[in-house]
């Protein structure tokens, strides 16, 4: 299981810049190809992960966009030599709106896609979540030989 696990790590990490390279409607065919094989997702569950992921990508890139263009306004109102205060508070109150409806889209899809797992699939996706906040501490380790 150590090995599989060391092997499914790796082919994520180097999924990533591979996949953002090929031009496919959802991003990250090979990433999504093994986090699918490490989860042992059903062909339906697979079907129903690319549903999220697409209602995902619809939702948030709008905003995305909104976003940017508010954040081009703050700052070209915040380089003006006497910004209207009125305007720069109305700009960030909007900016933290549409970063709240961001989260809450990203909340949506995870909550959607943990509620199609099994108890263990979503144990090993609780594994991963776990190993993601340790990965920082491994070099640590390398450096004093306690890892290889």
């Amino acid at each position: 299981m150590r090995r599989t696990l060391g092997a499914t790590l790796a082919l994520l990490f180097l999924a990533f810049p591979v996949a953002a390279q090929e031009s496919e409607e959802l991003p990250f065919p090979q990433a999504r190809e093994a986090v699918a094989r490490f989860l042992q997702l059903t062909p339906e569950q697979v079907t129903q992960w690319e549903a999220l992921l697409t209602t995902l990508r619809e939702t948030v890139a709008p905003l995305e966009e909104q976003l940017r263009g508010l954040e081009g306004q703050l700052a070209e109102l915040l380089k003006q030599e006497n910004p209207d205060a009125a305007a720069v508070g109305a700009l960030v109150i909007q900016i933290k709106g549409v970063r709240e409806a961001i989260a809450q889209a990203h909340r949506q899809y995870v909550n959607g896609f943990e509620a199609m797992l099994t108890s263990e699939q979503t144990a090993k996706l609780r594994f991963i979540r776990q190993a993601e906040r340790v990965m920082p501490l491994i070099p640590a380790f390398r450096a004093v030989q306690l890892v290889r």
